[in-house]
């Protein structure tokens, strides 16, 4: 313990001087400015991994041998530094060998992988003085002991600092838009759980952790929403960035698990390239490049790496909430060698995706992160009512998705009408006599509310889709409805063979299910998937997994498919009910849409509605099961001349009470537009 401070010393200066050399390594531009700054390198990596060799086996002999390894690497290293004094320097980018790399791309690469050798053995070498590590045993504990201190805080603090200190550093050079990623980088390498053995630390750095990356996350998705064209650099930076936070979390819940931190050293090792091929490397492009939602599988594996580290974010607090046998406890099928096997080997996928996704922790999270952009689409409306129903959609997700069915009625739900089967069939378990009312009693209250004010007060304000979905980058994904090959299959109000043998399917499914479900609680069967009850395990896979993929294919699919596909039968049913109800959106002029040049309702509809003009031009409204009144067609209006209709206006009707008569034809129509001009905005 007596040399801890000057262990910490030592490790302040070498993050100062790694920062530095960083920094001269992103300088570089000559063959001589690259020898020399590899050659400190080299010495660095060649001085700690002497140390690390020494305190394995001390003694004469090996300081011996250590000395004339390291004059040997000394002397080999000097050579190209001589070389430049006897044939002359020359400027890397100019350095170039047929369709090889070129030797400044060599360069970054050896500086990077200097700078984490020396890191990694300077770690093992305080983690071994400082007694976390025994610099003894065979392959298996010099395995263990590399993974020990590369999961301590004599790496990871260390690395912490060298990276907040080469943000310093590189301010000027590290775009401004990303610099917040940048830091938090920095601190969540800090907040690493494995960094000091003790369950009080390991619980704050998790959760703490997790609250960065949750608002890192929030971060990308608003930054990407106001710059739809980022340079290349950008792009790939984002994109590495991600993956390298989707490992660190798969990292973290498989050593809570099991205690390994493998994965986890892995994760770290990575977003080290990650951050130092950010510094040293060429400075961003400033040139723009096309629209982010022009390459449809960049999105998807933007939405894919958020959703797998948000997945291993909910496991791990999961843990902690609920302990290890959370997981460890879970009703898994025994998997075989035949189609019984593959049959387990399937349930269990399901189960293992489903305990996590259908937790409250994870809901909590995602709520918080699709929450936050839906906040800044309030702040985007135009309509009043907009921003009401969106200030609705915060709320009820808040109360209707998380704390009523987990924590005001955790164990009593499937009795509680609205609340414990929020979803139709199967989602609050088995299917018994005893539940029927609060079942049906569901089914009435949502239907009522469909048929007075469509199915808006589900997809669009009470459902997960509605939180998931309207935030303001993954909202301006919508133009994935017209651009994607199937995406473009869904477009209009007409309901396609696709969505009807998808839908049926569901319906048959859930149907079945349910059938199967009440019978095997009265008795007459007894008919399981692997002992789990059949309705609960179809809407495991409907709504517990089948949802997150089918809203990871955005890009493919476009936005709300769980509307457009059919897949979610409770979505259907109330729009089925809608659709014979009060709902329908209306035009006060149909004038104003026949003179409308931009027709910017039917571009930004997030379920492809795109026949909406022609619909207002015949009739002067639009009645489709396929509308789940989401409004944004009545946002972007530039005329203001769409507004819903539902029971509300049809009271007012009957009583004629304000408001029900729409102005005088060409009230909203601007003057130019009037007479024949271009659109204000054409």
């Amino acid at each position: 313990m007596t040399s801890a401070p000057l262990l910490w010393l030592a490790a302040s200066a070498m993050a100062v001087l790694t920062a530095w050399l960083v920094k001269k390594g992103s300088e570089a531009k000559t063959l001589n400015d690259a020898n020399i700054l590899l050659f400190l390198l080299v010495m660095m990596v060649s001085m700690f991994a002497s140390a690390v060799d020494y305190l394995y086996s001390p003694g004469y002999l090996t300081i011996v041998i250590l000395l004339i390894a390291n004059m040997v690497t000394m002397s080999v290293v000097l050579v190209p530094i001589a070389a430049v004094m006897l044939f002359g320097d020359r400027e890397l980018e100019d350095i170039r060998k047929g369709k090889a790399p070129s030797a400044r791309f060599m360069v970054e690469v050896a500086v990077i992988a200097l700078v984490i050798l020396s890191e990694l053995f300077m770690g093992w070498t305080f983690a071994i003085i400082g007694g976390s590590v025994a610099a003894s045993g065979g392959v298996g504990a010099l395995y263990s002991a590399v993974v020990a201190s590369a999961s301590s805080y004599w790496f990871l603090f260390t690395m912490a600092g060298e990276m907040a200190i080469t943000v310093f550093l590189l301010r000027k050079k590290i775009p401004r838009s990303i610099w917040w990623i940048v830091g938090a980088q920095s601190a969540m390498m800090f907040l690493s759980p494995t960094a000091i053995v003790s369950p009080a630390w390991a619980e704050y750095s998790t959760f703490a952790g997790s609250a960065v990356m949750v608002v890192l996350f929030v971060y990308v998705f608003e930054f990407l929403y106001r710059n739809r064209t980022p340079d290349p650099g950008t792009k790939n930076y984002l994109v590495r960035i991600m993956s390298a936070l989707a490992l660190m979390m798969a990292g973290v819940f498989v050593w809570l698990l099991d205690g390994d931190a493998t994965v986890f050293v892995l994760s770290v090792v990575f977003e080290m390239v990650v951050y130092f091929w950010l510094a040293v490397g060429r400075s961003q492009a400033e040139s723009a490049s096309e629209d982010w939602r022009s390459s449809p599988f960049w999105v998807f594996g933007m939405l894919g790496l958020l959703f797998v580290a948000e997945f291993f974010m909910g496991g791990a607090i999961d843990i902690y909430a609920y302990g290890t046998g959370y997981f460890t406890g879970l009703p898994l099928a025994a998997v075989g060698a035949s189609l019984a096997g593959l049959g387990a080997v399937f349930y269990d996928f399901i189960v293992l995706f489903s305990s996590v996704t259908a937790s409250a922790w994870y809901l909590i999270m995602m709520g918080v992160e699709m929450g936050a952009l839906v906040l800044f689409k309030i702040g985007h409306a135009r309509e009043f009512e907009t921003k009401v129903r969106l200030g609705m959609v915060i709320a009820a997700y808040g109360a209707y998705a998380i704390f009523l069915p987990y924590f005001v009625f955790p164990s009593s739900a499937q009795y509680v009408p609205w609340i414990g089967w929020s979803m139709g069939l199967g989602t609050a378990g088995a299917l018994a006599p005893d539940i029927l009312v609060a079942l049906l009693a569901t089914y009435f209250i949502s239907g009522a509310l469909s048929f007075l004010f469509g199915s808006r007060n589900v997809c669009s304000l009470f459902c997960t889709a509605a939180l998931m979905y309207q935030g303001t980058a993954i909202d301006s994904m919508s133009s994935f409805n017209r651009t994607s090959t199937v995406g473009r299959k869904f477009l209009t109000s007409r309901l396609n063979s696709i969505y009807k043998v998808s839908v049926s399917v569901v319906w048959l499914s859930l149907i079945a299910s349910a059938a199967i479900s009440y019978l095997n609680s009265v008795g007459v069967l007894d008919i399981t998937f692997f002992g789990t009850d059949a309705s609960y395990f179809v809407y495991s896979f409907y709504f517990s997994f089948l949802w997150y993929v089918v809203w990871m294919m955005i890009p493919f699919i476009g936005t709300y498919g769980c509307v457009n596909t059919g897949m979610c039968g409770w979505g259907s049913f109330n729009q089925l009910i809608s659709r014979l109800g009060f709902f329908r959106l209306k035009v006060m002029d149909s004038d104003v849409c026949v003179r409308c040049e931009t027709k910017d309702c039917a571009k930004v509809c997030p379920v492809g509605i795109t026949d909406q003009p022609g619909s207002f031009i015949a009739s002067g409204e639009l009645r489709s099961m396929k509308c789940i009144g989401v409004g944004d067609c009545v946002s972007a209006c530039p005329y203001e001349n769409i507004y819903f209709y539902d029971v509300r206006g049809w009271i007012r009707k009957r009583l004629h009470l304000k408001g029900t008569q729409p102005p005088m034809p060409g009230a909203h129509l601007p003057v130019r537009l009037m007479q024949g001009e271009p659109s204000p905005r054409d």
